[in-house]
Order: C-alpha cells, then structure tokens, then sequence
C-alpha cells in the first residue's frame, strides 16, 4: 500500500476504486486491507464504501444472496445519514446482481437511481460506470436506442482514460446489445472499435468479449475469423478465464465448427462443455449445450438422437427458468431477512431506551445524547441547555389518589412536556425516572432556555387536571442550567440543574431557577 500511503482519505479512496476497472485483485486486497486497518473504527461513508467494492467483486465470484444482503443493509444506512454518493455505489451493485440473475424490472429500477443520484462533480470513471449499468439493463429489457445513447455517453467519459478497462468493457457490451437487437453492422462497427483499441495498447481482450466478437463473426458468415477468435481464447487464457466464460466460448466454438461441417470437433467441444457445466452446475451453459447437441445430431441426420437432445433442452430451459426465479428468491430473501432484522434491532434498541409509562426518553438516552450534544459543542458546535422537572408533591398525590392517578399524571405530563419542546430542533423530553424529568434544548441561549422553561411551568400549573381526579392541582419546580456557560461536561451539568431544581423546591416550588437567580 506504499503507492498511497500519503494521500488524503478521499485521494486514496478514489484509488482504491478506480482499481475495480484496472485489476479487481488489486482493488479487492486494497479494499480488505484498508478495512483491516480501520478495524472496528467507523469511519462512516468510507468503511462503508469499501465493503461494497469488496462485496461487488465477491458477488461475480460466488453466491450473491451475502453481497445483495449486505449492500441493501449499508444502503440503507445511506440514506438515512444522507450519503448520496454511497447510495449510488449501492444500487450500481445492486443493479448488477439482479441483471445477474435476469430481474431486468429490479435491475433497470437500480440502474436509474445509481445515475439519479450520482453527482456530475464526480470524476468521469464512476459516471461512466453509472451509465454502463443503465445501458446494460436498457439493453436486457430491450430498449436497444436508449441503450446505445447510454453506451456513448459512457465511452465518451472515458474516451481519454488507456489505463482502465471500462472502455474494453462498454465497447464488448454494445457489441453484444447491437448483435441481441439484429443490428448486425453496428455490431460489427463495436467489435473493430474494440480490437483497434486492444491493439493501440497491447491489452488483451477477455474471454466474454472474444465469445462476442466470434458471435458477430457468425452473423456476418466469418466463420473461420470466429473459430480462430476462440481458439485464441481459450489458448491464452486471460484474465477472465473461469468455467463460466470458458463454457460461454466452447458454446460458441461448437455452433462454428458445426456451420463449418466440422462436426466431429463440434461435438468433442460440447463433451468438453458438457462436462465442464455439470463440474461446476452451470444449468445456463448447460442448457445452451443441450441445444447445440440437438443441432450436431440433426446435422448427422441422427434424427431421433436430436429429438432427444430437443427434449433434454427443453427440460433444461424449465430449469433454467426455474433456476433464475430461485436465485431472484434467495436474494430477495437474504435482503428481506437482513431488513428485518435490523428493523428488529432498532425496534429494540428504541424500547430500551424509552420509558414504558410515558414514552418519553429514558435515563439511558439522556447519558448518551447529552454526552454527544456536549462532545460537538467542545468541537465548536452549538450551545446546549437542559431543565430539569420535579412535580411537585407527587407522593401526596400517589399517597392520597393513589398510584393509578400518579401514573395517569405523569403519562399527561409527558404530553405537555412533548409539546413544549417540539418547536425546538433536536430537543427532546426525558423521563429520569420517579417524577424527575429533564427537557434537553440544543441551539438555543441562555435567555431562551430560562423563557422555555417558564413557559413549560406555567403549561404545568395551568393545565386542566380534573378529568384525571376532581379538583386535582399539579405544579412543578425547575433548575436550569446551560453549556458552556455552567459546563461542557454532562455529570457537571446535571449537577448544576439538579441543585436550581431543589433550591426551587426550598423557596417555595412551582418556580423556575437558573444561573440569574
């Protein structure tokens, strides 16, 4: 990692994905690497950013369900904390994952809000990335025009950048999009682009993209020029070479050596797939397989044994089908299962820190709010003031009522203590527990602090208390305190509201005390 070791977060950051389009194994050691160092610190955006770089390249190399769960999860978390650029590098996986597995609706939804929400200052690389994706989605749901504007607008993003290999990768996918939409010279316009490009750099073209321009080879009747293409392939090996592409090629290779009549090398090809396929249970290729055998048989004239393998491909098509819809569900179950489970977390998460009587805060809350609201405002934040509430002569209340009318009279309390603070941004009403509650008021002064907390005292004392119990009076008496003016500490600033509050209590309750008086 010496390459970026003085750069800014943002400068190394921009590296470390820029990798995803020169070496995926280079960004994918960057990205765990990184995230290795941060170890449990949350560096917000950035962990976050990282874990999705890694999950989409884990995604193309295994089960998705894990890498769909967790960008749905951090995706999530972006929107709540307003992270547009993390929301765009979200649903760019997710797009991804559900073309994958042929959800061309979920797929095209996700393509769109990746470009919706990518900023136009972001650098050229990531926007033509955005573009790729809706383009690849308009393609598969057919919207051939609208794919090949997309396609453009992403190579001339790039048009300046050799050291990538997203322009191989636009290029080889507008080839294939032009080829699926009968636009046989575009497609072939697409596959010269792609070799001149290739050749202008010395960069090897990838596996998918040789099985592309052997298929447009087929279509213009260059059958020679596409089984030396894929030959070359297989011989070379590049960087793309797995059994999922390796199949796509010995598909190919096989429907080519059959048109050439070679079809004693048609079919060792698709034995070679065909056990291949069933090696790594790769029912798309094997499906295909199994219509190609029906051909090489029908071109024998081995009629039946075509029949056959007719009946075999249909089956498989079935399963296929099958396949793809259990591959949509396992998904969309892992990322149902991962929403859930949050939900649940924060549901109880949110139970522990309320009270159950008045659904107000709780004690527990109170701790870790104030802590933080003081933590910014030592940073130069916005000054804090807090109130803290004692009704007055509660246990002459519970004592002589009882303690159902004590309940109801808090639960009332905690309503008119709700209303008062709503007009406040950020303040919230906190039950401390018996009949202490605090009013923690942020962005606000000394003077509005001490005229909110004499408007909530006259709220109390003049509110209608009989429906509870006839002729029931309730007051309460408050100390006041503010940061920094008392403290910037939450302990020394309870302290002081805590001792106002009981030096109202002393000069005679239904009173408000603070720092002035």
């Amino acid at each position: 990692m010496t390459i970026v070791e003085q750069q800014t977060i943002d400068e190394r950051l921009a590296w470390v994905e820029r990798q995803y389009w020169i070496d995926k194994d280079v960004a994918l050691e960057a990205a765990q690497s990184w995230l290795a160092e941060l170890g449990t610190e949350d560096r917000g955006a950035v962990n976050r950013r990282l874990r999705v770089q890694v999950a989409s390249i884990m995604t193309r190399r295994g089960d998705p369900r894990q890498g769909a769960a967790e960008v749905q999860h951090i995706l999530r978390w972006a929107e709540r904390n307003g992270e547009l650029t993390l929301q765009s590098r979200c649903h760019d996986v997710l797009g991804s994952i559900f073309e994958l597995v042929g959800d061309r609706a979920l797929s095209l939804e996700h393509a769109v809000a990746t470009n919706d929400l990518l900023d136009e200052s972001e650098v050229p690389l990531m926007r033509a990335a955005a573009r790729l994706t809706l383009a690849d989605a308009l393609g598969s749901g057919g919207s051939f025009e609208e794919a090949r504007r997309r396609y453009n607008e992403a190579l001339r993003l790039v048009i300046d950048d050799p050291e990538t290999s997203i322009r191989y990768q636009i290029l080889n996918n507008l080839a294939y999009t032009e080829y699926l939409a009968g636009n046989h010279d575009e497609a072939m316009a697409a596959v010269e682009s792609l070799i001149s490009l290739s050749t202008l750099h010395g960069r090897p073209i990838g596996m998918y993209a040789r099985e592309t321009i052997a298929r447009v080879y087929l279509t213009a009747g260059r059958l020679e020029d596409a089984a030396a293409t894929l030959i070359a392939a297989l011989e070379a090996k590049p960087v793309d070479y797995h059994p999922d592409s390796i199949a796509a090629a010995q598909v190919t290779l096989a429907e080519t050596y059959r048109r050439l009549g070679r079809l004693d090398l048609a079919q060792a090809v698709i034995d070679q797939c065909s056990q291949l396929t069933t090696e790594h249970s790769l029912v798309r290729w094997a499906t295909e397989a199994m219509r190609e055998q029906a051909e090489i048989h029908a071109e024998r004239e081995d009629f039946r044994a075509a029949f056959e393998a007719y009946r075999g491909y249909h089956a498989q098509s079935i399963a296929l089908g099958a396949s793809e819809n259990e591959a949509r569900g396992r998904i969309l179950e892992a990322m149902f299962q991962t929403a859930e489970s949050r939900r649940e977390s924060e549901h109880y998460r949110e139970m522990a820190e309320r009270d159950p009587l008045t659904e107000l805060h709780n004690r527990r809350f109170v701790d870790e709010h104030l802590g933080m609201l003081l933590s910014l405002l030592r940073e130069g934040g916005a000054p804090v003031g807090i109130a803290m509430l004692d009704v007055d002569h509660f246990k002459r209340i519970n004592d002589t009522l009882s303690h159902e009318v004590g309940d109801k009279v808090l639960r009332a309390l905690g309503r008119i203590l709700t209303d008062a603070v709503e007009p406040v941004p950020g303040a919230i009403a906190a039950r401390l527990g018996g009949e202490e509650f605090l009013l923690i008021l942020p962005g606000l002064d000394a003077t509005a602090v001490n005229a909110l907390s004499e408007e909530v005292r006259q709220a109390v004392a003049g509110h209608d208390w009989s429906p509870i119990a006839p002729g029931l009076r309730v007051t309460a008496s408050l100390g006041v305190a503010h940061a920094p003016d008392d403290s910037d500490t939450s302990s020394s600033l309870l302290r002081a509201a805590d001792v106002r509050m009981y030096v109202a209590k002393r000069d005679g309750r239904n009173r408000v005390v603070h720092a002035g008086d």
